[in-house]
């Protein structure tokens, strides 16, 4: 049985494209479907997100949550 609330996502990140002719024209869309992600999958997302729109992260660098005191 498929229910109608769980073809929706339950987060969705779209990126559009500028509306210039110097860029590239491609909306990039990442639906998250699972409902209890967590915080460290959530990261993780946001930086294949952020790669997939042309961010270049190096080998040593990643998104996090920092602890300051």
């Amino acid at each position: 049985m498929i229910h109608p609330a769980s073809d929706k996502p339950n987060v969705q990140l779209i990126c559009h494209p500028y509306e210039h002719y110097t860029s590239v024209n491609t909306r990039i869309t990442i639906d998250v479907m699972q409902k209890d992600v967590n915080r460290d999958e959530m990261i993780e997302i946001l930086e294949t997100f952020m790669k997939s729109m042309g961010y270049y992260f190096s080998p040593n660098e990643c998104l996090g949550i920092e602890e300051h005191e």
